[in-house]
Order: structure tokens, then sequence, then C-alpha cells
């Protein structure tokens, strides 16, 4: 405690002069030279300690106070990027900065390294208004939804793969899906154009598919890696690589965060903006997943506050978050369970995350295929990913409706033997899976279909011929089994070495005579794992009683000072500035309305006052102070727009005058004509 105090005195101390000696006069009145600026801040301290001060200071807080409060509680190293961010859906950049300057001068918020604190001063005063229900409130749903819910399934997925696998899927310069494969998939999946798309940008982003001559091919080996995860482990990564492309630090970051505010949202659901809001908070939780502003004590808060690790402190997280939602909404992880009064959609957990769909136990009798003399395959639920894959290199998607349907063609069986299928081999697949006899016009078709792929064929690559002496010994050795791709005759060979490798490995650990050796051979690379997740973490906030605040009080006390200011015998400008500091809840006191302390300052002008613009931009300049200006839209006299920002300079001209400003928070400089600003406000902390 007394570190941060002394934090909030040093941070007083550090002020800029002119910002440091108004906050002295608001509260302690006119400043007597010599002065020291140790014993100011002693007696401001003991200004906000007085117990009639600080009820007062306390009285004057509102609802939008508390929750501001409450999130720079909540946010590690909070700022005013973050809160905006963070209250993006409820209020804009102008009002969130705008309330935050309002807090620094009223002694509640100060900055310290950039990051904003609460008052320690004010600890016990405060802690009534830091509850959680301030920025998470609970939902009621008012109207259900009736539409049908759309989850992504290992069904989905093994749909999709397999019609990468044998249609191919290829996509333009920005990614999107060309018109002839967008139509075909349409076809296939209809109304799920969007849901594909995010897909096929995961499924590149985790290098599960790579670009082939003229489109994708799969990695059938990388799939089958990320088939062993967990299933909600893998709707997480494909959440998170849908959005960006990450490292693989970045990725198991994003989808672990994923997992866990998806697992905080309660039954009853939250809406997405509280959705994002909960984001932002799971990353205070400690190890134990105890939040740190659950604690009882004040200074936890304050030290969450201060924590040096922090999962946002990249500027765009939010659009990430954002972008993340967006697509666990669409992949089904989170749904729509209908809309609150104010006919906000409110969302609960999907079904992957309440037991998914159940599966049926590996090894035991799975019957799930369903196969007709068309040579259709009604796949129904029940198996996994990893269980799903050996199908699709031999059959293609043809609906996904209430169950998917799949066909067995010559061009999808075709594909499986260029990767090593034998008809003998789809044959034991399918009947494992099924009830039923396969049609033996399908058997026939196959087999004819394999030996005219068969007829003839054409190789590129390596052959081994051994003599005949040779062949057992070759077959049986693994150092020259594990290369063989296929047998051509007896005694000759195909090996799956590229045909631009050398094989000078191979030659050596063959145990073969060979006329002559090449040089440095070429492995290939080993297949990374997919980072590993942990089971979702709910947020898990032990409050104290809850406490009922009465914010009627600040309006007793706004109307009491503005009826002393009314009797008040001063000047109607000195009457201005004095109500609008009250209205900006900056007068506690009685014995700040005296007329001594009053000094007239403009800090906001309207449209028609073109010298009181004026002003208020050149004083912005000069003290580096933050404007808010609104202006009309281009071509639209009648809508507005907002503008945050730091002058730069002014431009005089005959009758006006150009601004010129850095605009927040992109950081680009803009020109403004101050003839056409509708409004201007100067945040002055």
């Amino acid at each position: 405690m007394v570190n941060q105090i002394s934090d909030w005195q040093e941070a007083i101390s550090t002020l800029p002069d002119n910002k440091f000696f108004d906050i002295m006069r608001l509260y302690l009145g006119e400043i007597q030279t010599p002065y020291n600026k140790h014993n100011l801040i002693s007696r401001l301290a003991s200004f906000i300690r007085n117990e009639t001060n600080s009820k007062n200071l306390v009285a004057l807080i509102d609802g939008f106070d508390a929750k501001v409060i409450t999130a720079i509680s909540f946010i590690p190293n909070a700022t005013e990027n973050k809160l905006a961010d963070f209250f993006c859906s409820e209020y804009t950049m102008a009002e969130i900065f705008s309330e935050i300057s309002n807090l620094k001068e009223r002694l509640i918020v100060y900055s310290d390294k950039n990051r904003l604190c609460l008052n320690p001063l004010l600890e016990d005063e405060l802690k009534p208004f830091i509850k959680i229900r301030n920025i998470l409130q609970n939902e009621a749903i008012e109207a259900y939804s009736m539409e049908d819910t759309f989850s992504i399934s290992p069904e989905f997925l093994a749909a999709f793969i397999s019609f990468i696998n044998i249609r191919g899927c290829s996509c333009k310069n920005d990614g999107t899906i060309k018109k002839n494969d967008l139509n075909r998939l349409n076809e296939a999946f209809s109304g799920r154009m969007k849901t594909l798309q995010l897909l096929l940008t995961a499924f590149s982003n985790l290098r599960l598919i790579k670009e082939g001559g003229k489109s994708y091919e799969t990695d059938m080996e990388r799939f089958r890696i990320f088939a062993e995860l967990p299933e909600l482990q893998q709707y997480a990564l494909l959440c998170a690589a849908s959005c960006s492309h990450l490292s693989r630090d970045g990725l198991k970051k994003e989808a672990q965060l994923l997992l866990d505010v998806i697992s905080s949202i309660p039954e009853t659901g939250y809406s997405r903006a509280t959705v994002i809001k909960l984001a932002f908070l799971v990353g205070t939780k400690t190890e134990d997943g105890t939040a740190l502003a659950g604690k009882s004590k004040f200074s936890r808060l304050i030290e969450a506050a201060r924590q040096e690790a922090n999962t946002f402190e990249d500027d765009h997280a939010a659009s990430i978050i954002d972008r993340m939602i967006e697509s666990a909404i669409e992949f089904g992880i989170l749904q729509c369970a209908g809309r609150n009064a104010a006919g906000t959609e409110i969302y609960i957990k999907g079904m992957a995350f309440n037991g998914g769909q159940q599966f049926i136990p590996e090894g035991s009798q799975a019957k799930v295929l369903n196969i007709d003399s068309t040579f259709t395959v009604t796949l129904m639920p029940g198996l996994h990913l990893k269980q799903l894959l050996s199908f699709t290199n031999f059959m293609v998607i043809k609906n996904f409706a209430v169950a998917a349907e799949f066909e067995l063609t010559r061009q999808s069986v075709s594909a499986s033997f260029d990767k090593g299928f034998t008809p003998d081999k789809i044959f034991s697949l399918l009947e494992d899976y099924t009830y039923y006899q396969l049609p033996q016009n399908l058997k026939i078709s196959i087999t004819d279909w394999f030996n005219s792929y068969s007829s003839a064929r054409l190789y590129v690559g390596y052959v081994l011929k051994v003599t005949d002496s040779n062949i057992a010994f070759a077959e049986n050795n693994p150092n020259i089994n594990r290369y063989i791709k296929e047998k051509l005759a007896e005694g000759i060979y195909l090996l799956n070495i590229p045909v631009d490798a050398d094989i000078s490995e191979f030659i050596e650990s063959s145990g073969l005579e060979f006329m002559g050796k090449v040089k440095n051979p070429e492995v290939e690379a080993e297949k990374i794992s997919f980072p590993l997740l942990r089971s979702g973490r709910p947020l898990s906030i032990d409050e104290e009683e809850e406490t009922k605040i009465n914010f009627s009080t600040a309006g007793e006390l706004i109307k009491s000072l503005r009826a002393q200011v009314d009797e008040m015998k001063v000047e109607e400008n000195q009457k201005e500035s004095l109500l609008h500091r009250i209205q900006n809840r900056l007068i506690l006191t009685t014995e700040q309305l005296e007329t001594t302390f009053i000094r007239t300052e403009i800090l906001e002008a309207n449209g028609m006052d073109f010298a009181g613009k004026l002003h208020l931009l050149e004083a912005a300049a000069k003290e580096h102070d933050m404007v808010e200006i609104t202006i009309p839209q281009f071509n639209r006299d009648d809508q507005y727009f907002t503008i945050l920002g730091y002058v730069s300079s002014i431009a005089r001209q005959p009758g006006d005058a150009i601004v010129i400003m850095e605009v927040y928070p992109q950081h680009e400089t803009q020109h403004f004509v101050v003839s056409r600003i509708t409004h201007i406000r100067r945040l002055r902390f």
C-alpha cells in the first residue's frame, strides 16, 4: 500500500506544470508562493482522505464510472486503447477517452507509465463499485431461436477434405475460392460457403493443405496428426487459424484463450459484446483458475493491473478476438439461443462444449455406412475424424444435409489408386463399417476401374533391379523394403525416392553392391506436430455479497451545489464555469465554490463560435492536449462523425483556418476546415 501511494504521488508530481497547478487550484484553492510540490501533494492527499470529501467524491460516481473503474481493476496493464477495445460495443472511443480524462481530473484514476491505475487513497471507498457484474451482465432470453443449429463435426470436415482430395479447390490471389469451385461446393454444401471459406483459410494456415499445380492438395500425413487431437482442440485451432497466420506460440495462445472464454460462458449465455469482454478478463486468471479480481483485497486488483505479462500486448488484439468469435459462431462452437429484450442475440456454448456427439468406441462394430446400388454412401455420425480420413481418399461428398451423402465414382476411386489403394483395401474398409454385403455391381465396377487404371502406367523415379538370388534379401531387408513404393515385376522395384534426390544413403545402407555412388541425399522433413492445449478453464470469481449502490445520491449533491451557485453574486461567465465543473463532478465541497478559486476557461465550443473553436485548438496544440471534434460527413451535412487526435498545427486562411491533426489511434495526419467543425472539446487529462 505504501508503494502504491508513493507511485500515485510520483505520478502527480510528474504532471506537466500547467496540469499540476490546475489540479491543485481546483481542490486546494489559490497557490501561495513560494510553494513546495511535495507539500502540495501531501495537502492534496489530506483533502482526499477527508471523510466528507471522500464521501462526496464517491457519491458522484455514476454507472458509467463504475464500469470503467471495474474494467481498470480487472484488465492487466489497462490503457486507454484497451478500454476502448473492451467497451467498443457500448461506447465510442471518444466517450471512453473523455471518461478517462474526467476520472483523472476527479482524482479517481491516474496514469503510471502509460497504464491506468486506481487511486490507492480511495481503496475502501471504491471497493463496493468493483463488481464483475458491472461489465459482465447476466442475460435473459425473451425470444428463443427456432432455427436449426449447425456445428462442424468430423463428418463435415471429412466431407470437405474429400472434396479437396478428389475434385481439388483453387483460390484467387486474395484467398477467396474461385467461382467454378464455389458453384460445385454450393451444390454439395448448400448455404455453407462462409464456413468453407473460413475452413479453407484455416487448413492453409495450419499447413493441412498445400498449393499444387492448379489447386490445393491435402497433406494427409499432417491431417492424420491433426485428427489425433481431441475434438474440441481441433475446433479451437481451426477458429484461431481461420483469423490469421500465426506462429506456433501465437496459435496456441489464441486457441487456448478461445477454449477458456467459451468454457466461462454461463448457461444463460452472453451477448457477443460480452463474450469479447470476457476474453479480456480471462487473461487475469491465476494458474488454479481463480480470477485475481475475485480476491477480496483491493490491493490485489491494483497488483493485477501491474502485471508485466499480458495476453493483449498486440494493438490488434481486439480485432483478432472479434474474428475468432465470428469463426466460433460460424462453426457452431458458439450458438445463438435467442434474443434478449433489446433484440440482441445471446450466445451459449455449442454442442461440442456440451459433450458433443456420441462417438462409437474404437474397435467396436461401428456400422455407420449405408451403400446403395447407385454407389451412394450415406454416412451416419459416430466416427472420429482419424477414422474417416481413409474414406476421403476414395469417395467424394455428394450432399451434406441431415446426413452426409458421399459417392464412389471412377474419378474418386482412381485418385485412391494413385495413393496405393487397391480394390481389396477399399472393399475391406467399406465392409468393416456396414451391416450389409457390398453391392455386387460396385465390386465389379471398382475392379474394372482398377484393371483399366493398371493397364498402362507411367513411372518417374528410381527403379531398383536385383538378380534372382537377391530378391528374398531385398524384400526382407528393412533398409531396402521401406523405400519400395511398388513392385513392378520379379526383382524390379519402384523406389519412393524423388528423382531429383541423391540416393547415397540408400546405397550405403542397403547392403547391395553397386558400381557407382552419388552424394548428398535429400531427406524428407519431419512432420511438425500441433500445439497441445489443455481443457477450457472457466473464469471463476468468488465475489463478496452484492452491495447495493444508490447512484441517485449524485443527483442530490449536484442539485445542492447548483443551488448554492445560483445564490452566489458572481459574474455570469464565472457562474457558467462553476456550473460546468459541477456538471463534470469536479466540485466536492462548498469551499471549492469560493470566487477567489474561479478561473474561467473554455473547454468546449460549438459551430457558430469560430473564435472559440480557434482558441481551443491553439490551446490544445500549445499544451499537447487531445481534442474531440465533430464534423459533418462529406456531402452529407445531416450525418456527423467524431474524431479524436492531437493538433499538429493550424494554418490560417482568409475568413477560415485549416487544422492539421494526428488522428488517433491510426496516427494518420488529416486536415479539417475549422468552420465546418460543429463541436469541439478539449480533453485536459
